[in-house]
This record gives C-alpha cells, sequence and structure tokens, in this order.
C-alpha cells in the first residue's frame, strides 16, 4: 500500500469512526414531563450561562441574560424574547475574543415553540436537537468540516484533526437546546458516545442533563448540562447552565 493510499485508508477509517454509533442511551426515549406549564403572563427573565474548558485548562465563560415572554397559541406556547446583558470571563490573552462575545446579540434564538408540556417543538424552530440525538448531529457537523479541509499531509496531521473534531463535536452539542430545557425531566439522563481511534485507542463524548422545575408554573427554574470530551491524554468539559425566573 503506498503512502497515499494508506492515509487514505486512515482517513476513511476516521469517518467511519465519526459515525454515530452510540455506547448508551440512557432515558432519552422519554422527555415529556406529562405536567401541562402554566407559564405567566408577565416578562420572565431567561439566562443561558456556558463555560468551556480550554487546552491549557483555563475557561471562557459568557452569560447572556433575555427577557422573556410566554404567548399562548393553539396546543402550546411561543417564547419571544431580546437580549438584555451580557457577561464575559476569559484570560487576557483571549481579550479580543472576548469583546466580540460582547457585542454579539443572541435575540435571533427567539421565537422558541413550545408544546403543552413545555416541550420544544423542533419543527417550528431551528437549532434545537432532538431526543438523544445532540451528539448524533453535532458529530456530522465536525465530521462535514473535518472532510471540507481535504486530506492531509501527514499521518501526524491527520490524528490531530482527528482529536480536533471529537472536542469539536463535544463543543458542537452546546449549539443546541435539550429539547426538554423549559419543562425538564425529573430524572437526569446521560448520553455516551464511544469512538474508536486509529491504532486501536478510544475516545468518547459524554453529555449529562439536569434540571429542577417551578410547581406554580412548571416551568425549568434551573437546569444544567455537563459535556466531556476524552481522548487519550486529553479531556475538555463545557458546562451549560440555565436559569428562568419572574422578572423584578
Amino acid at each position: 500500500m503506498t503512502t497515499f493510499d494508506r492515509r487514505r485508508a486512515i482517513a476513511l477509517a476516521l469517518a467511519a469512526a465519526l459515525a454515530p454509533v452510540a455506547a448508551s442511551r440512557g432515558a432519552r426515549a422519554q422527555v415529556i414531563t406529562g405536567h401541562l406549564i402554566a407559564p405567566p403572563a408577565a416578562p420572565m427573565i431567561y439566562r443561558r450561562q456556558v463555560s468551556r474548558e480550554l487546552v491549557d485548562g483555563n475557561r471562557f465563560s459568557v452569560a447572556r441574560d433575555f427577557a422573556v415572554r410566554f404567548e399562548p397559541f393553539a396546543g402550546g406556547y411561543s417564547v419571544r424574547g431580546e437580549q438584555l446583558a451580557v457577561a464575559v470571563e476569559a484570560p487576557p490573552a483571549l481579550a479580543r475574543f472576548a469583546d466580540l462575545e460582547r457585542q454579539r446579540d443572541e435575540s435571533g434564538l427567539f421565537p422558541i415553540a413550545l408544546d403543552a408540556f413545555g416541550r420544544i417543538l423542533e419543527e417550528n424552530v431551528s437549532g434545537i436537537a432532538g431526543e438523544g440525538s445532540e451528539i448524533e448531529r453535532a458529530f456530522s457537523e465536525a465530521l462535514a468540516a473535518l472532510s471540507a479541509l481535504g486530506l492531509p499531509s501527514s499521518e501526524s496531521e491527520m490524528w490531530q484533526r482527528f482529536v480536533g473534531a471529537v472536542h469539536a463535536a463535544g463543543q458542537g452539542i452546546t449549539a443546541y437546546l435539550p429539547v426538554d430545557l423549559f419543562a425538564p425531566a425529573a430524572v437526569p439522563r446521560r448520553e455516551e458516545q464511544n469512538i474508536a481511534l486509529p491504532g486501536g485507542g478510544e475516545g468518547m463524548v459524554s453529555t449529562m442533563f439536569s434540571g429542577e422545575t417551578d410547581r406554580a408554573t412548571g416551568l425549568m427554574r434551573a437546569a444544567e448540562r455537563e459535556v466531556t470530551t476524552e481522548t487519550e491524554g486529553s479531556r475538555r468539559t463545557t458546562v451549560e447552565h440555565w436559569t428562568l425566573a419572574h422578572a423584578r
């Protein structure tokens, strides 16, 4: 086998390894709480904070506050929102990126359509993950980005790209909201994706989602998702935290 054919074989093996073959599905089948939500007519404050672990162990954190309203429609609610504030914590070396985050407005996330149980209606909203599909969709996007780079010139570079794609998949999961974010199930759920690495090694991307609801409204009071990516000698975590509270 020529060097070129060997690299191409590795590339094909890499693509197969990134295919969505779940090792564990946990309790993804049912995320509907079974309780009707009763959102207040008054505005609420929705906050999302994302903290990403960097290569050097530092963290890059962004928190955004939104004023949101739940407007009823036949069979559910439309969540409409507008960004109010943003706070960024980052190492000095990433000051430029921190400034870009402060300037970015994510009001485009809204409106979000919910059914009567608070479950996100994914067919009406882009950027929303279906049940248990966060890892599969993130890996598909990471693989597409990897393929767009073309065939690398060395197996070492191939390995570096592979590890990068694993971590990118973990980061990409945060682009999709949990389907039951606004009315989380009582039982935390975990999803894992094992990945066969070239050379016989193994990597993994895992997510853990949990939340608590307000008894009066049935809506999420607080929720958290932790995404962990692991390859040989490398482990990173991204933590998302959401809160929903009455506006003062």
